[in-house]
């Protein structure tokens, strides 16, 4: 098995054709065919099913095709880390993150980084932790910030934590629950919810806490992974949604708060994700010191609590 004929391979998975695969490559499509062939022979497996209107992967090439994605995006941040260095700038680097490491975490880090090292190219994507697990594994993310699992659940994926923050039952300002004396983890149940998806990483946490005490899980008339969506249709209702510390921020100008109900706060820890076998760019590791020295100064100015805290 080689590059070729692995490119060979893959042009012709995405094209469903030996002759659309050949016209992308600039090859000649006997020439192509062959290195397929090739390819099969050196597997000993059938790659590709001939149909008589184009191919079609068999469950072989499903899976060659997948591994070849990965190597094709490792050889490209391969080749992006060499020119980086060879002409004096420092590369690319794309970033996912969730919501509250986006208010004030990363922007504070890519500010520093543009700062030391203004050639730096980002691009960020702004999803929840199990929305950017998939974009990790596929490699189309270098790394990812965002809620990380309590134990290690994914051998592929490497977790760096940073700091712990909370996750609060979340309403708006004057909600009459917010009027309360003393609420409950049974009051909540009185009002409607909006939640991310049940796959949801915390999601799966709150839902714990209810059966925890013998109730019923909150089933959410609403279902959003967008925060600017939920914050503001929370605010503009008497929903009950979920929401971190950073998010919720001072009252004064979101129009949330957190009901302080002990048994259904979360506590979290924030950290970078990224993927065992991959080889990190010198930006991307620029970047993740940054984000290591912001953490610092958050615990230190009492943003967010330390990794000792439990």
């Amino acid at each position: 098995m080689d590059l070729r004929q692995l490119q060979y391979f893959l042009a012709t998975v995405e094209n469903r054709s030996f002759g659309r695969a050949a016209e992308v490559l600039h090859v000649s499509q006997p020439a192509l065919s062959k290195a397929v062939k090739r390819l099969e022979l050196s597997l000993g497996v059938k790659l590709l099913d001939r149909l008589p209107r184009g191919v079609s992967p068999t469950l072989y090439g499903e899976s060659l095709a997948a591994h070849a994605n990965l190597i094709q995006g490792e050889l490209g941040r391969a080749e992006e880390a060499i020119l980086a260095l060879k002409d004096g700038n420092s590369g690319r680097v794309v970033v996912g993150a969730g919501s509250s490491m986006r208010i004030e975490l990363l922007p504070d880090a890519v500010v520093r980084l543009h700062a030391r090292h203004p050639n730096v190219r980002i691009k960020m994507i702004g999803e929840l932790y199990d929305d950017l697990l998939p974009d990790l594994h596929r490699g189309e993310l270098d790394l990812a910030i965002s809620m990380i699992p309590d134990t290690q659940t994914d051998p592929d994926i490497k977790h760096t934590a940073l700091y712990v923050d909370k996750t609060h039952p979340t309403v708006r300002v004057g909600h009459p629950l917010s009027k309360k004396r003393k609420v409950e983890i049974k009051h909540c149940l009185d009002y409607d919810w909006l939640l991310p998806g049940s796959d949801n990483l915390g999601r799966r946490h709150l839902d714990a806490y209810f059966l925890a005490h013998n109730l019923p899980i909150p089933e959410p008339i609403i279902e959003s992974n967008s925060t600017i969506f939920a914050i503001n249709t929370i605010r503009k209702s008497d929903l009950i949604g979920w929401h971190p510390t950073r998010v919720i921020g001072n009252s004064n100008e979101t129009g949330l708060v957190a009901l302080p109900i002990d048994e259904i706060t979360l506590t979290r820890t924030v950290g970078i994700s990224t993927r065992r076998a991959s080889v990190l760019s010198p930006a991307a590791f620029m970047l993740i010191e940054e984000l290591k020295t912001v953490s610092a100064k958050m615990i230190e100015s009492g943003i967010v609590m330390p990794l000792s805290v439990s």
